[in-house]
């Protein structure tokens, strides 16, 4: 499960527009508005601050973030991926 998002874009203004159309069927709400940054929250997000962010620039345009229960998950899949060849 991913359990939250984040992209950069060139032009926060144009994206909110879009975003707010694109996610109202599923219910997403904003959750936060600053001039760099703009936060919105699904439904059933834990994160009071939002699950989806739209952030202003350029540089590393992705983050995500995946899900797990405890540390002995994390250690998992850490262990999965460097036997994957990560």
């Amino acid at each position: 499960m991913i359990d939250h998002f984040e992209i950069k874009v060139k032009d926060l203004q144009i994206s909110e527009g879009f975003y707010r159309s694109f996610l109202a069927p599923l219910d997403y709400k904003l959750a936060f508005k600053t001039s760099s940054l703009i936060s919105f929250l699904s439904p059933n997000s834990p994160h009071p601050g939002g699950d989806f962010w739209l952030t202003q620039g350029t540089q590393d345009p992705v983050h995500f973030a995946f899900l797990a229960e405890n540390k002995e998950e994390v250690q998992a899949c850490y262990e999965a991926g460097l036997e994957a060849g990560g």
